[in-house]
């Protein structure tokens, strides 16, 4: 597999002879809404924050699916994407509205999961966020497990350390994670795994690469990969891996 970092929680992914772009968030930076923080810097600043790394062709260039764990701002909006590009959500109300967005082929990953060619998708369970109050304003999200001809892939999704990702990764074992892992807050709480949440995962897997993603796009995050990074080294993590936007790793 292949997984290149894109910006935020966008990620491309070449997976079973199969090209998937995760969380499609391809907004002009700055052309976005301004998420509540606790960072008063930060307030009202407009996201995205950073330019894509890539031309809009680059990042479309040779993708088969669309694969969204949720429909949040950051995580998919209608920009640069063509209207007939095949999308994968997790349910019938997201299914709704990205055909309300003028989309025209949007498919639910059933509970039982879905096989695409080579590839079987099935959902995992997430929490974004780390109290009754946050999770009543973001709502579900979900993860995604990816199997087949290559390594088991974990995408942990929106959500922070908790039970339910704990049972996903002893169910399935996964060799390579990726975890969206800025600490995002609102003034209600946090929303997405802290370092600490990474330290959790990689105790539980520690044979599985780490990918640390959904860094450095929003104004409401709290950690950077500088952070991410720093916490990695002091703490020995040594199978987290921090790429830059655009930067790709084989595995």
């Amino acid at each position: 597999m292949n997984v290149q970092q894109i910006r935020n929680a966008t990620l491309k992914i070449q997976y079973g002879g199969t090209t998937f772009l995760v969380d499609p968030w391809l907004q002009d930076k700055g052309e976005g809404r301004s998420a509540p923080t606790v960072r008063p810097e930060m307030a009202d600043v407009k996201n995205p924050l950073c330019d894509l790394p890539l031309s809009v062709e680059q990042i479309l260039d040779g993708v088969d699916f669309c694969l969204v764990t949720h429909i949040h701002f950051d995580h998919f909006t209608a920009d640069y994407l063509p209207k007939t590009i095949p999308v994968l959500v997790r349910n019938a109300q997201d299914q709704k509205t990205v055909q309300d967005m003028g989309f025209t082929d949007v498919s639910v990953v059933e509970d039982a999961g879905v096989t695409i060619g080579m590839v079987k998708i099935e959902k995992t369970p997430a929490l974004h966020g780390e109290n009754a109050e946050t999770l009543a304003k973001m709502g579900t999200a979900c993860g995604y497990v990816l199997t087949g001809e290559e390594k088991i892939l974990y995408l942990a999704g929106d959500t922070v350390f908790f039970a339910g990702v704990a049972e996903t990764l002893e169910q399935y074992k996964p060799e390579v994670i990726a975890l969206n892992c800025c600490a995002a807050t609102i003034p209600a709480g946090r929303l997405l795994m802290d370092a600490q949440d990474v330290e959790s995962v990689c105790k539980l897997c520690p044979e599985a690469v780490m990918i640390a993603t959904h860094l450095d796009g929003v104004n409401h995050a709290v950690l950077g990969s500088e952070d991410i990074r720093q916490f990695a080294v002091q703490r020995d993590l040594n199978q987290v891996k921090v790429l830059d936007n655009g930067a790709c790793m084989e595995l």
